[in-house]
């Protein structure tokens, strides 16, 4: 027999594939075939398959080779979860997993008798996606895992040519079906997806009863981006209390796609310093049915994240009291004073579970730590315009046991506002906020800071964010970076071994968007329509610094768009409403008429819109061509799909001018507003592309399991081998 024929049938056994046959009972141990693409390999297996021989050497194999019945009954796992996660609304499938520095276990409990299938790929489909199958045969009560992939332009599991998933064990109930298996977290297979630090998003899906090494249509799938190997986990050996900070039985209206909602909270009456040590979300929200708010399982809720921010209040703590008593405000019309409400505390955004802090820091809390009032601030994504009763916030976990270290939150990125364009029909268009060397030349210790943990946080079009650390003229290795990005999933990310910031060091917050699907361009601002550019950093020690950011200066941003002068309005003027977040208070009585005429939006209403409403409202003067069009006319009308343009737009607003803030935490300025050039520096080099020592064949996994599991890997060998030698000696 020629040596294609013996390699086909190999590969053909290895993944105990199946043969036309009657419609006899399925013998044990069958696995999916393992189709090949290559059409004359198909004619090949097709009429191989019609062979006595074929036959009979699958009958030898059958029943040469029974793998033994795991017994449930003595089943006990020796692994301790690290994380769990329900992967669907209705908890039918949860996924716990546990990870070394080279390879990653996994248990998959699911709802089913069939097969469940678990996948990981930076795509929120199968197509091209590193797929693993496994089951437990209803009969025998014997576990199987198979090692698959999804093919890149249909929606169908193939077998890997190489099986890199090691059966732990598996047994299934009268509902359940349970498996245990690993992986090296990179197996230097093609077909495998190698699982890193960045989100992945982790596939599922259940067979039908009885499918039993099959694969037929799924009857229920779904995704969940998680990062796998992020450490999160509360601290069980210290004494906790919490102090819940959550808004109450606010009613959303239908009319508001967004709405900012703050509240003032007093901390509460501690006799001594404590810290915060971590936080976690308290979602509640209600959907209004009928004049009555329902408990819907399935609901989603409109808070879209959460801030929580120390308040430097004056000595009217009547005043202050009051507040903390009340309501809360619309984000707009919130009192003047709240702006004393700067530095952040607690930072939540959508798919997070929270924080606990690392053993030796905590953020001081209480008067006694030299702070009484706190503000929450609530942004709600009510695109869906459905009226809502929330009562959401957020749980702050404290101890009086104190830590080693006093830490702080610092906010830094883009300044939020209009002038943070993104334009249509992009790939790979990037925005940058940058922390100037001014900034924390002026506010932080001579010795530096230490940063703990990082917070990346944009909008739907952001595929990547990365936080750069430049010191002098030298990129220093990234201190967080996420390069499949998902707004879903916004979990803080801790920052292996800490990172030293020393005064003088510059930060650089860097956005990359894919704005393909987009017809017109994207503003900056609190929608989720809009975009954003953040990164919340957790450090110690504690200093006076509360927030960092840029922004293109306004003359310069219109001039990048050929735009001169407005009607009734200086460039001076435009930059003044812009610094007051699209404050149009003062303006003359008819310009302001006319600008919020033009700006109105006749279906929502977006609230907070930080200026976005202002460049719906602009009346362009100079230059001629442009004349008496909106700017946001105009840049609607912009050629975006000319890289040419869209090329020199990026490289103006990216590497040009920026206007730099820093702010302290008593609203005060760390260092004054700047215009200044991008940092000059030497970019790292991206060590991510060099080549590996992979040969992309399978790497074996040392064996710590039970007898079961080591059969498994056994057998699927020897069948090969036993295979091969048959198909040589005739």
């Amino acid at each position: 027999m020629h040596l294609s024929t013996v390699l086909i049938l190999s590969v053909f056994f290895l993944c105990d594939a199946k043969l036309p046959r009657s419609k006899q009972p399925l013998p044990p141990n069958e696995l999916p075939s393992n189709p090949t693409q290559n059409s004359q390999a198909l004619r090949l297996l097709q009429v191989e398959r019609k062979s006595e021989k074929t036959h009979r050497i699958v009958g030898q194999y059958r029943s040469r080779n029974r793998r033994e019945v795991f017994n449930s009954q003595s089943y006990e796992s020796s692994l301790t979860w690290a994380h769990s996660e329900r992967l669907d609304e209705n908890n039918d499938v949860v996924l716990r997993w546990v990870n070394t520095d080279s390879s990653i276990t996994f248990r998959l409990e699911a709802k089913t008798r069939g097969y469940v299938g678990l996948g990981f790929n930076s795509a929120r489909n199968m197509r091209g996606a590193d797929l693993v199958v496994a089951w437990v045969d209803d009969r025998n009560g014997i576990a199987q895992v198979l090692d698959c992939h999804g093919l890149e332009f249909d929606d169908r599991a193939v077998a890997d040519d190489v099986q890199n998933y090691e059966l732990i064990s598996g047994y299934q109930n009268d509902t359940h079906t349970t498996v245990e298996f690993r992986r090296q977290l990179d197996t230097c297979d093609r077909q495998d997806f190698v699982i890193g630090e960045d989100t992945t998003q982790v596939l599922w899906s259940l067979g039908p009863d009885g499918s039993d090494g099959e694969l037929p249509k799924h009857v229920k799938s779904g995704s969940r981006p998680l990062r796998l190997l992020q450490p999160m986990s509360k601290p069980d050996s210290i004494p906790l209390k919490y102090w819940d900070v959550r808004i109450m039985n606010l009613t959303i209206p239908h009319v508001m796609a967004t709405l900012f909602w703050c509240k003032v909270f007093k901390a509460p009456e501690l006799p001594k310093k404590h810290h915060i040590v971590g936080y976690e979300p308290l979602i509640d929200s209600r959907p209004i049915r009928d004049g009555r708010p329902v408990l819907e399982k399935n609901s989603l809720s409109p808070v879209h994240h959460m801030v929580l921010y120390e308040c430097v209040e004056d000595h009217d703590k009547r005043q202050w009291n009051e507040w903390a008593e009340g309501p809360g405000f619309f984000g707009p019309s919130r009192p003047g004073e709240l702006v004393t409400c700067v530095t952040p505390i607690a930072a939540w955004a959508m798919g997070s579970k929270g924080e606990f802090l690392p053993e030796n820091v905590g953020i001081p809390l209480g008067e006694r730590g030299g702070v009484s009032f706190y503000m929450l601030e609530v942004h709600y994504d009510n695109q869906a315009l459905h009226e809502v009763l929330d009562s959401s916030g957020i749980r702050i976990h404290y101890t009086p046991a104190l830590r080693a270290h006093d830490a702080a939150l610092l906010g830094a990125g883009v300044g939020i506002s209009a002038l943070h364009m993104i334009p249509p029909k992009q790939k790979n268009y990037r925005t940058v906020g940058i922390c100037s060397q001014e900034c924390t030349n002026n506010t932080m210790p001579e010795e530096g800071i230490n940063i703990v943990s990082v917070l990346l946080h944009a909008h739907g079009t952001a595929k990547k964010i990365s936080l750069k650390h430049i010191r002098g003229t030298q990129e220093l290795p990234r201190i967080s970076e996420e390069n499949s990005y998902d707004a879903r999933y916004q979990q803080s990310r801790i920052v292996p071994g800490g990172r030293k910031f020393l005064r003088g060091d510059t930060l650089i917050t860097e956005c990359t968007y894919d704005t393909t699907a987009r017809d017109k361009p994207i503003l900056g601002g609190y929608s989720a329509s809009q975009e954003m550019c953040l990164s919340f950093i957790l450090y110690y020690p504690r200093t006076e610094l509360a927030g960092c950011y840029s922004m293109t200066p306004v003359v310069e941003f219109f001039q990048t768009f050929g735009v001169k002068e407005f009607y009734g309005l200086s460039m001076m003027d435009v930059e003044k409403i812009f610094l007051s977040s699209g404050n149009l208070d003062g303006l003359p009585p008819q310009l302001e008429f006319d600008i919020k005429q033009n700006s109105a939006d006749e279906a929502i209403l977006q609230g907070d819109d930080q200026g976005v409403g202002l460049m719906k409202g602009l009346v362009i003067k100079d230059p001629p061509e442009f004349r008496n069009k909106t700017f946001m006319a105009h840049l609607n009308d912009m050629a975006w799909s000319e890289p040419l343009l869209t090329g020199q737009i990026e490289k103006t607003l990216y590497s040009g001018w920026h206007m730099t803030f820093c702010k302290k935490r008593d609203n005060g300025w760390g260092a004054l507003i700047q215009i200044q050039n991008y940092p000059n520096y030497t970019e790292l080099t991206n060590n991510d592309t060099s080549e590996k020592s992979c040969h992309y064949k399978s790497v074996i996994l040392p064996s710590v399991t039970k007898a079961n599991a080591a059969t498994t890997n056994t057998v699927s060998w020897l069948t090969l081998l036993t295979l091969t030698t048959i198909f040589i000696a005739r």
